[in-house]
């Protein structure tokens, strides 16, 4: 609508592959620890100091999550009504194993007191690593040096390390360094009166059911109250110097550890290596925890971290090398995309039986739920990437496939699977049905993530196994929630929904909603057909285990050739809904600043009652299917919408940004992605420091490859139709493509297409197709 990123003094040092904090400063301490948080899509770390922190509420945030592992809670309802979801989930801040505390004789090293001399947090984005640098004069006026290397392995989604090295400067004497495994009291971040950070329960150390201390290592196994999940944390320490020292057992209630209490010398590093394993009842048997978390940190013990680190470097060489975007001419936003990029992979699951998170592992903010955001967004990111992610994302989606059956059953869905809003383990929590379940198109948004995958890897075996029966019992709800109806025309219409647009619901006719079913009918349908001619006995086999019947079949094809699309003939528009024309335009000339977003400051109904968007919900279907909308009509519609979108969503501007290329608003698409690549680094919407905006971080790619560089997939066919904006040199990515591998580099005289592994491959360039067969360039005229 109005409010765009300007080129404001970023807050963090501009560096293409790292992100700095060279100043500490209490105010901006909450927001930092979130930028500077390491984790492997199941362990994440925020980036909290080791020795904790004593500075005012709210400027502090401790936490450690594991993906997947949740608290279970009952809904609390002032009236309740049937099928309401009576079971919250929240993701657990789980015990704090980075705890290292540092006293100087009698003086706890802490950053709100003393004086800091020398301060540096950095986030290293091709090494995957924290680092943090310190020099810090006590209150007594002992100064010490703090260097800490922290990484979260990649290659072993259980292990963690960390390296803290201490050096005495003016002082000699008793240095103690205390390493822990704290699970003392870790309460949800403030409500602050925002439905985006989640409920109000308040969380307390999960009950101690097992504790061990023995020389350099020490556990804790706990278990959750209501969900019955078991979780262990184990720890391995290797201190090494030479200067003389004992050691001291810690056995708290809520905690054990180490003390090293060692004779410091000035002038002479004290190194202490910490090894931690989290493995939960989601892994593991019960009774193996322990066993088995003792042997991963002994593991990583005897590795070391320096060949750790260098198997994280490695592993990140080779991601890099198929992920990273190129921008030349503007560091802002090479570092901006790279840090998300290396975010997405830090948060994302791996394993089919855990998601992505909407604010990853890095706050709890949604309370860890995953949404709609990992096929629309994150997906795409992965499938061109890393398509082995993408399918894990979809497997999980498979392994919740029950659940989504049970929710269908309580919405009065004979057959078929509904698939939940909100959710950790399938089922559906979201309390506030308007904007949660009633947002059917997460069925659709699935089933064309399908579609995707299937068209950009041929995965016949997945679509075998796994995809066909979500596609179809996907279908079932479509041909169930809707009706030929006799005042549309005999069309087919789907009523009582939510799109994608959170400030309008439960509406009759959610352009989006519509168009997205009927993809879902017309996939599911042909995928029926097909696999009825290549796969026979697979066919039968899912059939049989769903009770399909031939008619259902044929009725989704007969849903979707008569599906009906809004669209106002007189103003040459697609409403967003039946009734939206009908609603007044909100008054955003006499809304200040302030009031957004608005849904922090305005009651559902005022804000329901208005034309006002808060994402791109029509512009989104234009974006997806592109193909199927004119050129005039994109821009009629873009015209449209975007002057009453506020993007009060993190999901909206990079969809505005993209669809802005498509029409030629290029300027537009500029500012657009400027907000997307940097909101999370400069924290355009005030609220990082409850976890970054995976979804948009995603969308950041998508601005660069759909956006500016045009790639469009469809019908088996992959177009580009680039542009790059006068301020970068070049730009260039590369992309995954049915076991291809293309690297596209557009600059301001050429374009650049070259074939870096499998098969030549058909391609378009704007109005020219062509063979790739190793390189092809094409000359612009600009």
């Amino acid at each position: 609508m109005k409010f765009h990123a300007e080129r404001n003094t970023p807050i963090y040092a501009v560096r293409e592959w790292e992100v700095v904090e060279e100043f500490f400063d209490i105010v901006n301490n909450y927001r930092s620890e979130t930028i500077f948080s390491v984790g492997n899509g199941y362990i994440g770390m925020r980036g909290n100091f080791e020795e904790g922190y004593s500075g005012p509420p709210g400027t502090s945030a401790e936490g450690t999550y594991i993906n997947g592992f949740y608290e279970s809670w009952p809904i609390s309802y002032g009236e309740i009504a049937y099928g309401y979801p009576e079971q919250g989930q929240t993701m657990m801040n789980v015990v704090n194993g980075k705890r290292i505390k540092l006293i100087l004789e009698d003086e706890p090293l802490d950053m709100c007191r003393g004086e800091i001399l020398s301060h540096r947090r950095s986030l290293h984005l091709k090494e995957g690593i924290f680092k943090r640098f310190l020099i810090w004069r006590s209150p007594k006026g002992r100064e010490v040096k703090v260097e800490v290397e922290r990484l979260v392995s990649l290659t072993n989604k259980h292990l963690a390390a960390i390296d803290y090295r201490v050096t005495p400067l003016n002082f000699e004497g008793e240095i103690k360094i205390i390493s822990l495994l704290d699970s003392g009291y870790a309460e949800a971040f403030p409500r602050e009166k925002d439905p985006r950070i989640g409920g109000e329960w308040k969380r307390y150390g999960l009950p101690v059911e097992e504790k061990k201390v023995e020389k350099d290592f020490a556990f804790l196994l706990q278990r959750t109250k209501n969900s019955g999940f078991s979780l262990v944390c184990a720890m391995e320490n290797d201190l090494k110097t030479d200067c003389s020292y004992t050691t001291e057992e810690i056995h708290g209630v809520l905690e054990v550890g180490m003390a090293y209490v060692i004779r410091g010398k000035a002038g002479r590093e004290i190194r202490l290596n910490k090894y931690i394993a989290y493995g939960t009842s989601r892994d593991y048997e019960q009774e193996k925890l322990a066993t088995t978390a003792e042997n991963i940190v002994r593991k990583g013990k005897e590795e070391g971290f320096e060949r750790l680190k260098q198997g994280q470097q490695r592993y990140l060489e080779k991601f890099w090398e198929r992920a990273d975007i190129e921008i030349k001419g503007d560091p802002l936003l090479q570092q901006g995309i790279r840090f998300n990029i290396f975010h997405l992979l830090q948060s994302v699951g791996k394993d089919g039986k855990t998601n992505i998170a909407a604010k990853g592992l890095t706050g709890e903010g949604y309370e860890g739920h995953y949404f709609w955001d990992t096929e629309m967004y994150v997906i795409p990111f992965f499938l061109y990437c890393e398509p082995k992610i993408s399918r894990k994302l979809l497997e999980y989606r498979y392994n919740t496939l029950d659940k989504a059956r049970e929710r269908a059953r309580e919405m009065s869905h004979q057959k078929g699977a509904l698939f939940p809003w909100r959710t950790i383990n399938g089922e559906e929590c979201s309390a506030y049905y308007p904007a949660g379940t009633a947002q059917y198109h997460i069925n659709a948004d699935i089933a064309f993530a399908i579609k995707r995958y299937m068209e950009a890897t041929k995965d016949e075996d997945f679509l075998i196994e796994q995809g066909a029966e979500i596609l179809f019992e996907t279908a079932r709800i479509w041909a169930d929630l809707g009706a030929f109806l006799e005042e549309k025309g005999n069309k087919f219409c789907i009523n009582g929904v939510t799109g994608p647009d959170e400030y309008t619901a439960i509406v009759n006719n959610n352009c989006y909603t519509n168009l997205m079913a009927r993809e879902n009918l017309y996939y599911a349908y042909h995928t029926a057909v097909e696999m009825q001619e290549k796969y026979k006995d697979a066919f039968e086999t899912i059939a049989g285990k769903i009770d399909l019947t031939e008619e259902e079949i044929l009725f989704w094809k007969q849903a979707a050739d008569h599906m009906y699309i809004p669209y106002h003939e007189k103003r040459k528009i697609h409403p967003q809904d039946d009734s939206f024309l009908e609603k007044k335009v909100w008054d955003f000339e006499n809304t200040p600043k302030e009031k957004y977003p608005l849904l922090l400051y305005y009651h559902p109904l005022v804000i329901y009652r208005h034309q006002v968007c808060k994402q791109a919900d029509l512009i989104l279907a234009q974006f997806l299917l592109s193909h199927k909308f004119s050129h005039d009509q994109k821009k009629r519609d873009y015209d449209y919408y975007e002057k009453i979108t506020t993007h009060d969503s993190s999901l909206s501007t990079c969809i505005f940004s993209i669809m802005a290329c498509d029409i030629g608003y290029y300027e537009k698409a500029y500012a657009y992605f400027l907000e997307t690549a940097r909101m999370d680094l400069d924290d355009y919407k005030g609220n990082t420091k409850h976890g970054i905006h995976t979804a948009n971080m995603a969308g950041s790619w998508m601005c660069i490859v759909n956006g500016f560089a045009g790639m469009r997939v469809h019908d088996d066919v992959i177009r580009f139709h680039p542009y790059i904006h006068p301020s970068w040199e070049a730009y260039s990515f590369k992309i995954a493509y049915r076991g291809r591998r293309v690297k596209v580099t557009i600059s301001r005289k050429e374009t650049i297409y070259e074939l870096l592994e499998g098969e030549e491959l058909w391609i378009w360039h704007k109005e020219n197709r062509f063979l790739l067969r190793d390189r092809a360039v094409f000359y612009e005229c600009l």
